[in-house]
């Protein structure tokens, strides 16, 4: 993911030095925000929200004074907890739901969207601005961690920073067939305002919706309960 970021820094000062016109602006954007699951169906539940982030390079094109397309690419890392799964068992074979299961992400983030904008106003520093479109999310890593061991029929075994994007992972010798999807797409819809620095740069800030609605991990429990992500963030960038 490291290397994502720096390839983007280095794309946009490179795209940059290009005379663009009024109808395409470029930029960069980093979206703290707080990730969590939506597990469906009666026994799966959902865990504390955690941190997630994404970051990337931006590039808008305005095919008409206030409505555009704005995408991009860049990277993304969230996660989510899961509780209440009764098919661990303890060591005097009773089954318990207290196993928290924690899982990390982390994306190549592809977003389309449809952008609109106000006309300038406040002395003509300011545009607000809404957005709405989907995210393709290509899973580059998942790693889940376990708060208890789980049973095998090789005994019990810690489940740390396992990668479950193989499908022959230590979690699947308890759940037959678990792994983590390698795709995710999610809805999203924004809103914000834009701040003139001057005629060429401006300030972006922004609120973010993402709803997932792919399963995002696959095993005999997910496939009557399936997990979807969500993800609500702050965007802060700038755009050339």
């Amino acid at each position: 993911m490291k290397r994502i970021f720096t390839l983007l820094i280095l794309l946009s000062i490179f795209l940059t030095g290009f005379s663009l016109n009024d109808k395409i602006r470029i930029g960069l954007q980093v979206s703290p925000g707080i990730a969590w699951s939506k597990p469906f169906g009666k026994d799966l539940l959902k865990g504390k929200p955690r941190f997630g982030t994404s970051y990337g390079f931006l590039v808008e094109y305005w095919f008409a004074k206030n409505y555009g397309l704005a995408t991009g690419i860049g990277g993304a890392f969230d996660g989510c907890n899961i509780t209440g799964r009764d098919t661990f068992e303890n060591v005097a074979g009773i089954k318990v739901r207290s196993v928290n299961e924690k899982y990390a992400f982390h994306y190549l983030e592809i977003p389309t969207y449809l952008k609109l904008k106000t006309n300038p106003i406040k002395g003509g520093k300011f545009v607000a601005w809404g957005q709405v479109g989907v995210t393709l999310n290509i899973t580059v890593s998942a790693r889940a961690n376990y708060s208890d061991s789980i049973p095998t029929a090789s005994g019990n075994i810690l489940i740390e920073k396992e990668n479950i994007l193989k499908q022959n992972n230590d979690v699947s010798k308890t759940l037959p067939g678990f792994w983590s999807n390698f795709i995710d797409v999610r809805l999203g819809a924004g809103a914000g305002f834009e701040y003139k620095f001057d005629e060429k740069a401006s300030l972006l800030v922004g609120l973010f919706y993402h709803n997932g609605f792919i399963n995002n991990l696959f095993d005999h429990d997910a496939k009557k309960e399936p997990n979807v992500m969500r993800f609500m963030s702050l965007r802060v960038g700038v755009l050339f």
